[in-house]
């Protein structure tokens, strides 16, 4: 009965998880979760028999044979839950703000309280002061670790490299582009250490080994989108809602089990 209900809980988590992928399949920059899933500890079971010869008063001392039938399972349960930082597909949106990464990299973010977080969601926008934001409203930062601010006009420019230039009109300095910032795009050494925080941002655990991007590039007028797959998460979701419903008949039939144990044990009549 508990190795059914391991199963049963490890199964609800699955259809959890894939629920909350197929859920961000529009997200920009969203990676889908994984679930890692391993077997609890097993027992070894042994079939153990003594030679008839050990009966009290018997000529010759028995045998004890201790024959190995096989081991015993204790059920399942969630190892990790890792994110897959693969690439998702680069969709052109034309707008200039925002910025798509081709490559391990990611944004380096700043939220409210000061704290720093890295995303691959590169919708970005202007806030009400100027300074380039994520969707969520975090500030984007440039490699000197600062907010990034943009004039109130212009048009913006974002090469490759992360460069972010404004060229404005009707101020002596026509056509040229006026460099305000360069993205602040990271990669990481250990990448399993980032661990989801929310709205597609990332945090370093301590252990990610944050390093200068050398394998990243930014494309202007696009967007990473999610790298949740439908088809798979569909038949994932289906596969685990089967799964979680034989583990509850097995409950079910166990308990069936122990309750015709008790009601027959309780009638019987000594003899």
């Amino acid at each position: 009965m508990y190795t059914a209900t391991s199963g049963a809980l490890v199964a609800q988590s699955a259809v959890d998880t894939i629920a909350n992928n197929l859920a961000n399949v529009n997200t920009p920059g969203f990676k889908q979760t994984l679930l890692q899933v391993q077997a609890q500890p097993q027992t070894q079971l042994y079939r153990i028999q003594t030679d008839p010869g050990r009966v009290q008063n018997a000529l010759t001392a028995g045998v004890p044979a201790m024959e190995p039938i096989g081991t015993l399972g204790s059920g399942s349960e969630i190892y990790d839950t890792p994110s897959d930082f693969q690439q998702g597909a680069i969709s052109s949106t034309g707008n200039d703000l925002d910025v798509a990464l081709s490559g391990p990299g990611f944004f380096a973010i700043q939220a409210g309280d000061g704290t720093r977080a890295y995303t691959r969601d590169g919708s970005f926008t202007r806030d009400a002061n100027g300074y380039l934001t994520a969707a969520n409203g975090d500030r984007v930062l440039n490699t000197g670790g600062q907010p990034i601010q943009l004039p109130d006009a212009g048009t913006v420019g974002i090469a490759r490299d992360g460069t972010v230039t404004v060229t404005q009109t009707g101020l002596g300095q026509d056509n040229v582009p006026q460099v305000v910032g360069q993205l602040q795009v990271v990669e990481f050494g250990n990448i399993s250490a980032l661990r989801p925080q929310g709205s597609s941002r990332y945090v370093d655990t301590g252990a990610a080994a944050p390093a200068a991007a050398t394998a990243t590039t930014a494309l202007q007028g696009s967007v990473e989108t999610s790298n949740a797959n439908v088809v798979t998460s569909m038949v994932g979701l289906i596969t685990n809602e089967r799964w979680f419903d034989m583990n509850i008949q097995m409950i079910q039939a166990q308990d069936a089990t122990t309750g015709q144990a008790i009601q027959n044990v309780g009638r019987s009549t000594p003899t």
